[in-house]
């Protein structure tokens, strides 16, 4: 089983993935077993599992203040050995946007890989649409507002750290995929 769909089955609001197709197959995997895939891992990927993929209600949880927490902790170390010059309010924003942008929907024309396949079919090229991201950008105006500066602001600094922190996210989406992987007795 997929562990994104494995991970899916502790939302409470989640469909029954098996019975998807007409077929009257039941579960066999329920939440306990979901739960169980989270196991051994470190505490900020497992929040991050339960925030990005057992459901996450609008309003400020207690998952997402431990995540903006190790978030800005983490990505501080960055800043300061970079020099960069940076709010404590912009940081916050920063961390938000980067949460807000990777939980994006992704890409309907490259289906995540960042490429897309030319019109030979045997070549690849950066996905027009999303721009290798892999995801559905938001606009600069957008990332802007979560932030809460000016578009004219937005500098550099503020794209590097917010690359940063995307990457320490996606660090944790592959620590968690391992570790499901491996709990599930499947090849990675």
């Amino acid at each position: 089983m997929h562990p994104i769909k494995l991970l899916a089955k502790m939302t409470p609001k989640t469909l029954n993935l098996g019975n998807v197709g007409g077929g009257s197959s039941l579960d066999v995997i329920d939440w306990r077993t979901a739960s169980h895939a989270l196991v051994g891992l470190k505490q900020e990927p497992y929040n991050w599992a339960l925030y990005r993929f057992c459901g996450h209600d609008e309003g400020i949880s207690s998952k997402e203040r431990q995540i903006i927490k190790a978030l800005t902790m983490l990505v501080t170390l960055f800043i300061k050995i970079r020099k960069f010059k940076i709010k404590p309010d912009t940081l916050d924003g920063l961390v938000r946007a980067a949460m807000l942008e990777f939980t994006q929907p992704v890409c309907g024309v490259c289906h995540g890989s960042g490429w897309s396949v030319t019109s030979a079919g045997n070549s690849s090229k950066e996905c027009e649409t999303c721009k290798g991201h892999g995801r559905k950008k938001i606009s600069g105006r957008e990332r802007c507002r979560v932030i809460g500066i000016d578009h004219k602001s937005y500098t550099n600094s503020h794209d590097e750290v917010s690359k940063e922190i995307m990457r320490i996210i996606s660090s944790w989406e592959q620590e968690i995929i391992k570790n499901v992987n491996d709990k599930m007795g499947e090849v990675a």
